[in-house]
């Protein structure tokens, strides 16, 4: 071996092992890093999904008590226009009491102030349609006894069908939802 082999070999070692050292660490922290990243986001992905359940149980478990009040009220319009309409023939020709009247228009607000924000859309239709419904036999002017029961109870069978589908979804939520990791 030439002498100047002996002189150079020792640096070129030195400086390859710095090198290799140094592209390892890089490719190490790259790694690092492309891991911290991907954590974050799954941290951040989980606390989307968390917010949104959450956000979505307390939004449908208000809209189904909302949806009771309304049965309710539109069950007391229904039977006050029942007690009139066998006195005097006609459903819904005279107003409610003042109360009965308020009870009817403020549960119907609350529906509608929730129904809007419901995120499954066929949910949606559903609980509307069923709101809707509960509104039309107060607008039945003159309608037979017979016709008002009818759709009275129609509109009954639809907010139960509601109804039924929010808790259908309430716990499909909880269903899904991970189990809480226990902690060591």
């Amino acid at each position: 071996m030439p002498e100047w082999f002996s002189s150079v070999w020792p640096v070129a070692t030195f400086i390859l092992g710095g090198s290799s050292a140094y592209l390892r660490d890089f490719v190490t922290e790259r790694r690092q890093i492309a891991r911290e990243v991907k954590a974050r986001r799954a941290e951040r992905d989980k606390a989307i999904t968390d917010r949104r359940e959450t956000f979505e149980l307390d939004h449908l478990e208000r809209l189904n008590e909302a949806l009771q009040k309304l049965g309710r009220a539109a069950g007391r319009a229904h039977y006050a226009d029942m007690v009139i309409a066998r006195a005097s023939g006609e459903y819904a020709s005279t107003q409610l009491s003042s109360e009965d009247s308020d009870a009817f228009s403020q549960a119907n607000r609350d529906v509608y102030m929730l129904r809007n924000l419901v995120l499954d859309d066929q949910l949606r239709r559903q609980v509307t349609r069923a709101h809707e419904a509960l509104n039309v036999p107060s607008s039945m002017h003159g309608a037979s006894l017979e016709r008002a029961e009818h759709t009275f109870s129609e509109a009954i069978t639809m907010l139960d069908e509601a109804q039924t589908a929010i808790a259908a979804r309430i716990r499909e939520i909880y269903l899904t939802a991970p189990l809480p990791q226990p902690r060591t």
